[in-house]
């Protein structure tokens, strides 16, 4: 076995560590056979680009970042002085019917900790529609207005302005506001997996397709 595995490998071998999947998981995630994935986790098999991309869909991160050298994530890790600053909540936003969301200090990659801005005008389960998921954890605050927070394991929770939540976010969970006005939460997600910011991106650009697609059918049927 080579004395260190290529960066593919070590990406997989961290990921399924964090998550606690087991190669089969990762297999039927991905469509990559156990023992090809066992290979490529040990350096033994280099992945074509073909079983690159289906890695990258299946494990929600950038080629970039399965491609990039051990060294040069070494080195990204002992920067300590990076600093971005969001000003009045300025941030990449992304809208949907009933939530925006600013994804704050935009400007530094491979964010261990993604704080997003949300304001929520959902005011009844439909409108907040189904529970997600997705990797890590996240403390959410109230900043204004009132929210329930539901989510798979718990009884939904009523949050007032200064109140706070910790919570797994592998649970699937949403937000709904209580404010007939709307509200306003400070969503702080955290991963020790890379690209957090983009898989949580991800989950917003396809709910904003759904919400298109269903317009468009509205649309389409009222012709």
């Amino acid at each position: 076995m080579p004395e260190q595995s290529p960066p593919i490998g070590l990406l997989l071998r961290d990921r399924r560590a964090h998550h606690g999947w087991t190669l089969s998981d990762v297999a039927s995630m991905t469509g990559i056979s156990v023992s090809t994935l066992s290979k490529i986790e040990n350096g033994l098999l280099s992945p074509t680009y073909d079983k690159i991309l289906q890695l990258s869909r299946g494990l929600n991160v950038e080629i970039a970042d399965l491609l990039e050298p051990p060294e040069q994530k070494d080195n990204r890790e002992r920067i300590l002085a990076r600093k971005s600053v969001s000003l009045q909540f300025e941030g990449h936003a992304l809208q949907t019917e009933y939530y925006t969301y600013n994804y704050l200090c935009s400007d530094v990659a491979h964010k261990r900790i993604v704080p997003i801005h949300v304001e929520v005008r959902a005011k009844s389960e439909s409108e907040m529609g189904e529970l997600t998921s997705h990797v890590g954890e996240e403390f959410v605050i109230v900043l204004q207005g009132k929210i329930r927070v539901f989510s798979e394991y718990y009884e939904p929770i009523d949050l007032e302005t200064g109140d706070s939540i910790y919570l797994d976010s592998t649970m699937k969970h949403g937000y709904m506001s209580l404010d007939p006005v709307g509200s306003k939460i400070v969503v702080n997600c955290s991963s020790a997996t890379p690209n957090l910011a983009q898989t949580l991106r991800e989950i917003i650009k396809s709910k904003i397709a759904e919400e298109n697609q269903s317009a468009l059918r509205k649309k389409v049927k009222n012709a």
